[in-house]
């Protein structure tokens, strides 16, 4: 892990003083989430009575409030309870021949001759926690680097113009920014602990197959939005977190893609002896347009906050769309909403987003930003984050229970990388192919290319020589 004491003292960095430890204290209230020492912002009246307490001094797992997307830890750095590392997945297990060079040019079948397997796996590495360091300050330091998963702040501390908590592409709209900066979210946190960090120096050997992941969370219920509590609340199924918070499956997606990967991870351990490695790789801030949540929000964000009348016109458009729509807040509307083909779906919530964001709903990009795991709202395209192991030997879970995605792939949730790598990082064959000048700069249509089908890889000891450990 680096250090980061150096930039913490570039960027004015100190140990708290006893009096900025007293004002912290001050802002006790009911304790939230799974954590009892972590408070939550609830209201703007939070804010703005805690006006002069050093946000320096916050910290915490991210929720939301205007511009700080996070429960606040009234515990100074010295108290941090520093995330003790998994220890090696695998020891002593037999090495097979030929594997330190199998590499991912293409998805394996299950009927692949195994002598053609040989030599095309790959590799794979750690998310630049430099956004979390400037937002933090004095809470920058090492113990904060090694600790946290938790994006940057958002317009608390003071920042150089164009730098905000989450990534512009939520919703590029200039008119639009002030909404998403000012977006205050409640989560009831269901997810039982924190996982436990991995480095990829505790991975060697160990062969992985990787394929897209939205930014959506898991492991909470959002309750409510701008100080509204919802009449619906909405789960959180995930994205990255989906491991974490099913025990059996480490993956969910349609029949085509788990068949896909459950072929790959069964020729994979034919030839290394090894149930591989699922280390996901993460979408653009739009990926998650699918997942029925985003548009479950502005639907009971709207038939929370609306009057009847607008509640009339939305109904009235949207049984344009579905004809036997039954009306916001009935039961049976969710069930025509999920049952709706993924065109219908886009169309319902652009239709929402032009003609009723100025109308008491939500933006496109609020309801995104609602649904959304905080530790990604400004993290790099194709980055890695979560960890998990694919059983390879069990058969596809035919009823996965997550909404937007029915089957799921055996397996479970290992870890969070320790470090933020690129999955081109991971995949050295793929960037000497495709002439991709440097890993952690991939363009889109490089990154598009990866969502056509899972690639497999090995972390050998010469992939994490090449990336400094």
């Amino acid at each position: 892990m680096p250090d980061y004491r150096a930039l913490a003292q570039a960027l004015g960095t100190s140990q708290p003083t006893p009096q900025e430890i007293e004002r912290m204290a001050a802002l006790q209230s009911p304790a939230f989430g799974v954590f009892p020492q972590m408070q939550p912002y609830r209201s703007q009246q939070d804010i703005t009575a805690s006006a002069n307490v050093p946000v320096d001094l916050l910290r915490g797992r991210v929720a939301a409030t205007r511009g700080l997307f996070g429960d606040v830890v009234n515990q100074p750095i010295p108290m941090v309870r520093p995330l003790q590392l998994l220890s090696q997945a695998v020891t002593g297990q037999q090495k097979y021949p030929d594997t330190e060079h199998y590499l991912e040019t293409m998805p394996l079948k299950s009927n692949t001759p195994i002598g053609d397997v040989a030599g095309r796996m790959g590799s794979f590495a750690p998310i630049n926690p430099m956004p979390a360091a400037k937002a933090y300050g004095r809470l920058v330091g090492e113990a904060l680097a090694n600790e946290a998963r938790i994006p940057i702040l958002s317009d608390i501390t003071p920042k150089p113009p164009g730098i905000v908590g989450f990534d512009l592409r939520y919703d590029p709209r200039i008119k639009e920014q002030e909404r998403l900066k000012a977006l205050v979210t409640q989560v009831q946190q269901t997810q039982s602990q924190m996982p436990q960090k991995l480095s990829l120096a505790d991975l060697e050997g160990r062969p992985f197959i990787t394929s897209m992941s939205d930014r959506t969370a898991g492991g909470g219920i959002l309750t409510g939005i701008n100080d509204v509590q919802l009449n619906r609340p909405i789960e959180l199924q995930g994205g990255q977190d989906y491991m974490f918070n099913n025990p059996g499956q480490v993956w969910a997606s349609a029949q085509g893609p788990v068949k896909q990967i459950l072929e790959n991870a069964q020729v994979v351990k034919q030839v290394t002896g090894q149930n591989p490695l699922y280390i996901p790789w993460r979408m653009a801030p739009t990926g998650g347009d699918f997942a029925h949540m985003t548009g479950e929000t502005m639907l009971s964000y709207a038939d929370t906050v609306m009057n009847k009348g607008t509640k009339a016109k939305v109904n009235k458009e949207i049984k344009k769309l579905i004809p036997e729509w039954s009306g916001i807040g009935t039961d049976e509307a969710i069930a025509q909403y999920r049952d709706a083909p993924d065109k219908t779906r886009k169309a319902l919530k652009n239709m929402m987003d032009v003609e009723f964001r100025d109308r008491g709903g939500l933006n496109i990009g609020e309801a995104r930003l609602a649904v959304s795991d905080p530790t990604q709202l400004s993290a790099q395209d194709a980055g890695i984050q979560n960890i998990g192991e694919i059983f390879a030997d069990k058969p596809m879970i035919m009823q996965s229970g997550h909404v937007s995605y029915p089957r799921g792939v055996p397996g479970q949730g290992l870890g969070v990388a320790a470090e933020d790598r690129n999955i081109f990082e991971l995949l050295p064959q793929v960037v000497k192919e495709r002439g991709i000048a440097n890993p952690l700069q991939p363009s889109q249509t490089d990154i598009r290319a990866l969502q056509m089908k899972p690639y497999a890889g090995m972390i050998t000891h010469d992939l994490l020589k090449a990336l400094g450990y």
